[in-house]
């Protein structure tokens, strides 16, 4: 797969697996904020114990600041979903402007356009280590998975939110009613590939993905017979015929048929269970593979570009209104601060508020609040009153100020 990557995913590299139930499965920082944006606007909008009288108003804000966003979000959609045309493999449409197939500069200049949305709606993309590491944890099933490098010319993935989700298997202690546990997975999961030699790149979304589930997703992930059942059948198979060749030798020619059925039979059975245990673990990642691609697919391609889209719409909207909330409160208390303090105090309120723990993108919403100038004072963070700043955002909206923000983002066109 080395040489030819175009930076729409990782490269694989060697190196040592970690079993992912021995040391952990480090993931992403969870960025997402887990509450819709109308929820939060109007949770916050009665929450006068924070925030005081002011709260009542921040409505006002909020709306004008919803109406902007969704204008930058559907301007950027509308630029994604043509690029994204002549290498969407559910096309339906005839390409009258283009004859050739698509080269490299277009699949580059996708990939910098989803990279820029899955960054934007707080996706973080997995690195080679998460993935080889929840590739050893689909090994668990009792097979081993292993990656066909050739078959994609690129393939990343991006996960958003931390969750777990109950497990029930049957055990050795419990091979009826079984047992249940916990397993981690993500809320999100964005699978971007290219197949080699094809002119069209798959995005596909899917939520609630365990951990140990991830290979089932991958379309290059092959499963082969594991080391352990591969060295029992062989060393069981080559004990036996050793055994049986000792025998014959004892004996004789004349009694050699009857012991061969002797030991040919119980060999079998052996053979047969070891086999038939293999067979099984591939049906149930069968199992799990068709589950996730029917019960936990989001959509695919256009689809899935649409989502993600408004999925950048509902996190630009939350760190804005949290940001400006919460400095707007912090001015009105007189109080000093800092960016890490105000990060801190959103981040528990937002505890407090969902009993998740959410790295809160300051970075992102100091962006979006000073796009919008809504500063009095930007280095202390002080921002201007809810009236100055409707006002303000209300003839942002009306001129589209900032509809082409995105595009700007990455140099290029409308």
């Amino acid at each position: 797969m080395t040489g030819k990557k175009l930076g729409l995913g990782f490269f694989f590299s060697k190196f040592t697996l970690t079993s992912i139930y021995e040391a952990g499965f480090t993931r992403p920082d969870n960025r997402f904020i887990p509450v819709g944006s109308d929820d939060l606007i109007e949770y916050i909008s009665a929450d006068t114990k924070t925030f005081g009288a002011d709260s009542s108003q921040i409505g006002l804000v909020s709306n004008w600041l919803v109406r902007i966003l969704e204008q930058e979000k559907s301007a950027f959609e509308r630029i994604l979903t043509r690029t994204y045309a002549r290498i969407n493999p559910d096309r339906e449409t005839i390409d009258v402007l283009n004859g050739d197939p698509p080269g490299d500069s277009e699949f580059k200049l996708l990939n910098s356009k989803v990279q820029h949305m899955l960054e934007k709606a707080n996706f973080e993309q997995l690195s080679d280590d998460q993935v080889k590491t929840a590739l050893e944890a689909g090994s668990t099933h009792g097979i081993k998975v292993k990656l066909d490098e050739e078959s994609l010319e690129e393939m990343s993935i991006w996960v958003r939110g931390r969750s777990t989700a109950p497990y029930h298997r049957r055990t050795l202690k419990h091979p009826i009613k079984g047992e249940t546990s916990t397993v981690q997975i993500f809320n999100r999961l964005a699978l971007i590939t290219r197949p080699a030699g094809e002119d069209n790149v798959q995005i596909r979304l899917f939520k609630d993905i365990p951990i140990r589930d991830v290979e089932a997703l991958l379309p290059n992930a092959n499963v082969s017979m594991g080391l352990r059942d591969a060295v029992m059948m062989v060393g069981s198979g080559a004990g036996a015929v050793w055994t049986v060749v000792a025998k014959v030798l004892a004996v004789g020619l004349v009694a050699a048929s009857q012991l061969l059925w002797v030991i040919a039979l119980p060999l079998a059975g052996l053979f047969w269970k070891v086999f038939s245990g293999y067979r099984r673990a591939i049906r149930d990642r069968d199992s799990n593979r068709a589950k996730h691609l029917y019960f936990q697919s989001l959509g695919a391609n256009r689809s899935a570009i649409h989502l993600i889209s408004f999925m950048i719409c509902e996190e630009e909207i939350k760190e804005a209104v949290l940001l400006y909330t919460f400095c707007l409160d912090a001015e009105n208390d007189g109080r000093i601060t800092s960016e890490s303090a105000i990060k801190d105090e959103i981040e528990k309120y937002l505890l407090d508020l969902t009993e998740i723990e959410v790295d809160f993108d300051i970075e992102d919403a100091i962006e979006t609040v000073t796009r919008f100038d809504l500063w009095k004072d930007r280095d202390s963070l002080h921002v201007i009153s809810i009236e100055e700043a409707s006002s303000k955002l209300e003839n942002h909206c009306h001129q589209g100020l900032s509809r082409n923000y995105h595009a700007g983002l990455l140099g290029i066109a409308d």
